[in-house]
Parts: C-alpha cells; sequence; structure tokens
C-alpha cells in the first residue's frame, strides 16, 4: 500500500520526431492529468520522465538517447519511462540503459497512467483508466493544435522501421474526430493540422469515410485555417484533389513525399509509382489549385543511389519548384530490407549529395519569395515583438514586426526580403484577415 503523497507528483513528457508523436504525447498528458499527475514542460525538473522517442534514422535514435541522459541529469531519482518508435523497435537496448525504469511500446501507451500509479502514484483524487482521451491540454498551442486522424501504415518501403513500430493503418472514427475539431474551433484555435503516419489512407481499414469525406465533413465546422500533414502520392486521387479544391479553409500547402527522382531507386525504395507518375499527381494538384505550394521529403544515399540517380532526384526537384525540402542521409534500419541491400553508398558521398540538395533548396526558396516580393500574404502571428514571426497558409514562414495585440490573429504582411529559411516583411498597414 502507498501512502498518500503530500505534494503533487510532476511529470514531463519529452518528445521527439513527427507530430504524431507530439499528438499522443499530448493524449498521455490529458490521461495522467485526469488522474491526478500536474504536467510541467519537457527540461523542467520532475518526479517522472516519458521520453517518446523516435526511430526514423539513427540521429533520431541517438537523439532519444541524448534525451534519456539529459533526463537523468535533471535529477537523477526520476521515474524514467520510455516510449515511443524506438521503445517499440529496441525495448531490450532502452531498458538495459542504467537509470530506465520502464519501456512501453506504442501499442501498450494506454497502460502507463496504471503502470505510473504502482510506481508513483499522484495525489489522491484522480481516476485513471485505459483509454487516453483526445480534446485540448495546457500543452496545445493557442494558435496551432495537431488532430491524429490515424495511425500505422500498410505500405513496407524497404527504409523504414517506422511501419513496423507503429503496425498496419488504423483509422478513427469520423464522429469521434469531428467532436475533436468542434472543440478546437470552440477553444478558439485558428489553425488545426490534420495528421497521421499516413494521412491519405485515412478509412482505409474502416471501409467507410476516406480523407475526402473528412474533408468534406469538416466544412460546416467553421475552422479558420485547416492544413494536411504529409501524403503519399499512391494516395492523391482525382476524387481527393477535387475535394481538397472545393474546402474553403484548406491551406494550399501540400507535403507529397517524393524521396526519390529516380525510377530505379523508387523501384528498389517499393515506392509503388515511378518518377512520371510523381509529376502527373502534382500537375493535377496545380491545375485544381492553381496557387498551390509543394514541400517534401528525400533519401540521399539510398543502395544502389549512382551519380546519374541523384541527379535525375536533382532535375525532378527543379523541375516542380519545391518551396522546402526535408532531405534525409539514408539510414539502415532494424529489420528493413534496406539494410541489407548491396550497393550501400559511403557516408562522404551522401554528405556531398545532402550539401548539393540543401543548396538548391536554398535557391528554390529565394525563388519562390522572390515572386511575392511586395505582395501581401495572410500571417498567423505565433510570436509578437520587434522580431515576431508566423506562418502563412502556404507554410511560409514571416518575420516581421507584430504589436502584442496581433498575438493569435492572422494579419496581413507585405513582404520585403528573403533571408535564410524565412522571408521578411512589415505590417505597418495593418489589417486582421478573416479566411
Amino acid at each position: 500500500m502507498f501512502e498518500a503523497n503530500m505534494q503533487p507528483v510532476t511529470v514531463a513528457l519529452p518528445t521527439l520526431g513527427c507530430k504524431a508523436n507530439r499528438y499522443d504525447s499530448d493524449a498521455l498528458a490529458r490521461a495522467l492529468i485526469a488522474c491526478g499527475y500536474v504536467i510541467v514542460p519537457a527540461n523542467a525538473r520532475a518526479d517522472i520522465y516519458i521520453v517518446n522517442t523516435c526511430t526514423v534514422t539513427r540521429e533520431a535514435e541517438a537523439k532519444s538517447r541524448k534525451m534519456l541522459r539529459r533526463t537523468l541529469k535533471i535529477n537523477d531519482e526520476a521515474l524514467l519511462v520510455i516510449t515511443g518508435c524506438y521503445a517499440s523497435l529496441e525495448p531490450e537496448q532502452l531498458g538495459a540503459i542504467e537509470g530506465v525504469d520502464l519501456v512501453v511500446p506504442i501499442s501498450e501507451q494506454a497502460r502507463i497512467p496504471e503502470l505510473l500509479q504502482q510506481r508513483r502514484p499522484p495525489q489522491p483524487g484522480g481516476s485513471c483508466s485505459n483509454t487516453l482521451p483526445f480534446g485540448l491540454t495546457a500543452s496545445v498551442e493557442r494558435t496551432r493544435a495537431t488532430v491524429k486522424v490515424q495511425d500505422g501504415c500498410n505500405l513496407r518501403c524497404a527504409f523504414c522501421a517506422v511501419t513496423l513500430a507503429r503496425g498496419p493503418v488504423r483509422s478513427r472514427p469520423l464522429s469521434e474526430v469531428i467532436a475533436e475539431l468542434r472543440a478546437l474551433v470552440a477553444a478558439g484555435i485558428k489553425e488545426i493540422v490534420l495528421t497521421g503516419i499516413r494521412l491519405d489512407a485515412y478509412g482505409l481499414d474502416l471501409h467507410g469515410p476516406r480523407l475526402a469525406e473528412l474533408l468534406d465533413a469538416t466544412q460546416e465546422l467553421g475552422i479558420t485555417r485547416l492544413r494536411l500533414s504529409s501524403l503519399e502520392p499512391i494516395g492523391i486521387t482525382p476524387h481527393l484533389i477535387e475535394r481538397m479544391a472545393a474546402h474553403p479553409s484548406l491551406c494550399h500547402h501540400f507535403h507529397v513525399c517524393l524521396q526519390s527522382g529516380d525510377d530505379g531507386v523508387l523501384q528498389a525504395m517499393r515506392r509503388g509509382y515511378t518518377a512520371q507518375r510523381f509529376r502527373r499527381t502534382i500537375d493535377l494538384l496545380r491545375a485544381a489549385i492553381p496557387d498551390a505550394s509543394f514541400t517534401t521529403d528525400l533519401i540521399v544515399g539510398f543502395p544502389g543511389e549512382n551519380d546519374a540517380a541523384f541527379a535525375a532526384t536533382c532535375t525532378l526537384v527543379r523541375e516542380i519548384g519545391f518551396m522546402k525540402l526535408h532531405i534525409f542521409k539514408f539510414s539502415p534500419r532494424p529489420r528493413t530490407a534496406a539494410a541489407i541491400m548491396a550497393d550501400q553508398v559511403p557516408e562522404a558521398m551522401k554528405e556531398a549529395r545532402s550539401a548539393e540538395l540543401y543548396a538548391l533548396e536554398q535557391h528554390l526558396f529565394s525563388a519562390y519569395v522572390a515572386r511575392l516580393i511586395g505582395t501581401p500574404v495572410s500571417v498567423l502571428v505565433e510570436r509578437t515583438g520587434a522580431d515576431g514571426d508566423g506562418l502563412t497558409a502556404h507554410y511560409l514562414r514571416v518575420h516581421a514586426p507584430f504589436a502584442a495585440k496581433d498575438a493569435g490573429n492572422i494579419v496581413s504582411v507585405v513582404l520585403q526580403e528573403c533571408r535564410d529559411g524565412y522571408a521578411v516583411g512589415t505590417n505597418r498597414h495593418y489589417s486582421c484577415v478573416h479566411e
């Protein structure tokens, strides 16, 4: 039997990786608050740390291990719990680290409140369940919130360990998603991001409404801005494009995952499309939504990627004119097909190709911003002050002097110049914009 604590037990949730991980941590925070725990910032001294890890690359795993060591330095007497994708794939490796008390895979995250109560119960008064609730938490930003509508992926790309950790596609019921969106709108959230491990596969397992129908169902909710996270090109159908174009508040920014512009590499990756099919998908999106902006993911140094294959990627990236590139050096992941493929690319070559793509990204970004210089754009203000900043519907980061009254508002900004990764503007002709 545990005696009641005189002081509430504090919990910090350091989180690495994607928006899905961030959402999982927020859901866990809600459950812990209901139990009577007190949530504190991720870098604060806490009685319990729950580190939500990432395994997408070796670098992500290294960052996860560094985060574990950092939490122990803050409070070496804290209860340390590890969860997330890395914990799901390598539980024994993480469990062997000195100071780690529990390793909980993603499939058992709902049990964390119960497990904590057994080890370090909160102040009496809360009630725990094995269901992670959805909705608002104190950690939700005032201007933007993320809603995870599905988890898992049925694709088995040769390089991806995340699908091994997350399992097959599992979608939330449409009514549950709509209820959460309605609550966020009522709370004054200006931008909502729909996310998932494979967002375009929403509803595939339910044999009912798909992402297109989910978009239709959101139209009457009064969402100021609705944004989609990353999409797989094979899931972008003409029907989905039609419904995206018809949505009155959908942000015209689309993150479509390319990975490579070479057909041989794409086949080895098991991506299920060719470079030409990717081009056609982008062409269809641009025909339906002429002002669309595009970002993408790229892997450099995949096994067998020679100079010609890399050149094909660069050519396709230029042709499409992506605004931003998320560049990853190929990292062999345990239990994936690519980890044991022949023709592994030397690290020095990966570095050189990454640098070339970063230079190309800077050129494309500068060209994108140059077309907008002197024109007003609508910015959702996230930080005020002389060097305030915010985000446009097209996913352009803008720095401008914003007053305190601008916080959380959508403000018209005239762009003046391009800097490293963002645009600079002025809002001297202040006006609120209702999108």
